[in-house]
Formats: structure tokens, C-alpha cells, sequence
């Protein structure tokens, strides 16, 4: 990816995630971070990562989306009150995570850097063997779904209960 793309998406996150905070309406907010949310779809796809891509826009551009969208129609579009108290301790606090996670950022190996420690141990073993120990042409397919089915299971299980829940709670303030 060239670094002109990744400025252009980093002023996107940039601006959609500062107009996700100054929009009024709550309605107008689900759409920004949609927004939000599909730019960061595309920064996977531009990093080479189309699964999570096609996750991120599932989930976080429509999926959530609409469960917020149906939250609001049982609850109403109505602002919470302004705390300025609250601005005023978050800010340091958002500085500080911001701060660590960027710190954080400064010791990774360079994106695509097949010597990285995290390249050397399962995932070339998964790459070499993943077609003779599954026969599934796609790698990514492997590992989800034959490698770390488990895992993959137990992931699906938590979302399945989360939305779930999530109906249930909406079902209940609908009724009620």
C-alpha cells in the first residue's frame, strides 16, 4: 500500500472519528462511525488482510449499525446531557491511552516482514502444511475452520449470545 492511501485513510479515521463526537443527533452519530468503520475495512483490505476486511464491514458498518439503529427506535434519538466534568477527566485519559498505544506501536516489526517472531513458529507451519493437512486451498479457511476450530466455535458462540441478548433486551423495551 502506498503511503499516500494510508494518509488519505488516517484523515478519514482522523475526521469521521472527531465527527462521530460533534454530531447532535444519535442517528447521524451510527452513520459516522459506520463510516469510521468502513474506512477501517478498507485499511484491512489495503494491508492484505480481505477477511478481516469483509468482518469489519459485516460488523461494524452494518451489523452493529443496525442494532443501534433499532435501539434508538425503542429508546428515541435523544442526546445525553453534556458533562463537562466529564470532558475534562477524559481528555487526559484518552491522551494517555493514545500515548501507550502509540508507544506500543514503536517495537513492532515492520508490516510484512516474513522474519518477524510472529511469522517464524505455527504460522509458516500453517502456510507449508495447511494443504496437505486439510486439502482446503485457502489458508485463512484452515486455520479458522480446521487449525483453530475451537477457537473459531467459541468466538461464534460469543456473538451469537451477544445478539442474542441484545434481541431480547430490545424485545422486552418494546413490549413494555
Amino acid at each position: 500500500m502506498s503511503w499516500e492511501l494510508e494518509a488519505v485513510l488516517l484523515v478519514l479515521l482522523v475526521l469521521t472519528a472527531i465527527g462521530a463526537v460533534l454530531v447532535r443527533s444519535m442517528v447521524a452519530t451510527v452513520a459516522v462511525l459506520a463510516a469510521f468503520s468502513l474506512f477501517v475495512a478498507l485499511l484491512f483490505t489495503a494491508m492484505g488482510a480481505p477477511d478481516v476486511a469483509f468482518v469489519e464491514a459485516v460488523l461494524g458498518s452494518a451489523f452493529v449499525g443496525v442494532l443501534v439503529l433499532v435501539a434508538l427506535r425503542s429508546t428515541g434519538d435523544r442526546p445525553a446531557g453534556r458533562d463537562r466534568r466529564a470532558a475534562v477527566l477524559g481528555l487526559p485519559l484518552v491522551l494517555v491511552i493514545g500515548g501507550a498505544l502509540f508507544y506500543g506501536t514503536t517495537d513492532l516489526p515492520a508490516r510484512g516482514d516474513t522474519e518477524a517472531p510472529a511469522h517464524a513458529g505455527a504460522s509458516r507451519a500453517y502456510v507449508e502444511r495447511a494443504l496437505d493437512d486439510t486439502e482446503t486451498p485457502n489458508v485463512v479457511t484452515a486455520v479458522l475452520a480446521d487449525y483453530r476450530s475451537l477457537d473459531t466455535l467459541g468466538e461464534t458462540l460469543v456473538i451469537f449470545t451477544a445478539a442474542v441478548a441484545a434481541l431480547v433486551i430490545l424485545f422486552r423495551r418494546s413490549t413494555s
